[in-house]
């Protein structure tokens, strides 16, 4: 049985973030919260323990998803994306923070209980 997880969610579209969280929520893991921009995100990074971010790409501001697991990579946090991001520029760039998994929008909720169940699986 794999443990509840503690997980941050960042992306500008409110249902999406609202729809993902559910989803968490519904599988027993724990959304320490949810964020639309970098900023946001690295304030909730800055008081919450967080297990693992899931981040869209594309967010409010200068910064995007990428830019955000970069800095999320040094705390030792992991990430997965889940993004409707075709941009061929963007894949190598989000390929190279070493992702758990990037999905496509829309996402398959199964799939992404099924990379939470990986990461959360005993040690």
């Amino acid at each position: 049985m794999s443990r509840s997880l503690r997980v941050l969610v960042v992306d500008d579209e409110f249902l999406i973030a609202d729809y993902i969280a559910l989803t968490l929520q519904e599988a027993g893991h724990r959304v320490v919260g949810t964020a639309a921009s970098v900023a946001e995100a690295l304030r909730v990074a800055g008081t919450a323990e967080i297990d693992l971010a899931i981040l869209d790409i594309k967010l409010r501001g200068d910064e995007d998803g990428i830019d955000l697991a970069q800095r999320l990579g040094p705390r030792g946090i992991p990430h997965l994306f889940i993004s409707g991001s075709r941009d061929a520029a963007v894949s190598p760039r989000a390929r190279a923070t070493k992702p758990l998994a990037f999905l496509q929008k829309p996402f398959d909720p199964a799939r992404l209980l099924a990379v939470l169940a990986g990461l959360g699986a005993p040690a």
